[in-house]
């Protein structure tokens, strides 16, 4: 059914900003909307999107609790797993950069959520956690400094999408000689 005020079915963008979050808002009216396509909006869908900023939230709050007293300014020697990761990244970030350049942003968004919930959120850091309390330190190094690459680079990617929550979170990170994240660069591969 088409949205209509005199129908009474539109959604007030203004009400679900302040109930959900612009960055919400903002990405269920990308995501699902390619070109010549009716969108869907709907109230559910925005407030998925606000689990996701959620998720974004505590992914980073784990990130950062588990990797004090690390020096990010020089990168480690990385383990076999950890050099899997920034490459599954890298191919993320190449295809993200054809989406962006094609006007494909309904797919870089739903990429991202499903590269940040599922992979990153759900699996990589379920199994950080092992990780990050063994005694092997040049591993437990790695993977911090990992962790924060990975976390890095996609508030560098979802900025477009979520600029107010990702320049929240670049500010938290331990990050020297930056600059705000609206100015950096779009992620190139390593």
């Amino acid at each position: 059914q088409k949205l209509s005020k005199s129908l009474g079915n539109n959604i007030d963008p203004l009400a679900m900003v302040s109930k959900y979050g612009a960055d919400a808002v903002r990405m269920s009216l990308i995501v699902g909307t390619g070109f010549g396509n009716d969108s869907r909006v709907s109230e559910d869908k925005i407030k998925a999107y606000k689990h996701f900023a959620n998720k974004i939230w505590n992914a980073t709050r784990f990130v950062l609790s588990n990797g004090e007293n690390v020096d990010y300014g020089k990168k480690p020697k990385l383990s076999k797993k950890d050099v899997e990761l920034t490459l599954e990244l890298d191919a993320l970030i190449s295809d993200l950069t054809e989406d962006m350049e094609k006007y494909r942003f309904y797919l870089s968004a739903e990429k991202l959520y499903h590269y940040f919930w599922h992979t990153f959120a759900d699996i990589i850091i379920e199994e950080s956690k092992p990780i990050l309390q063994s005694k092997n330190e040049a591993e437990k190094t790695s993977r911090q400094w990992t962790l924060l690459h990975l976390l890095e680079t996609t508030m560098k990617l979802l900025h477009p999408f979520m600029p107010f929550i990702t320049e929240e979170i670049w500010e938290m990170l331990p990050i020297k000689n930056r600059s705000i994240l609206m100015i950096e660069s779009w992620p190139r591969t390593l």
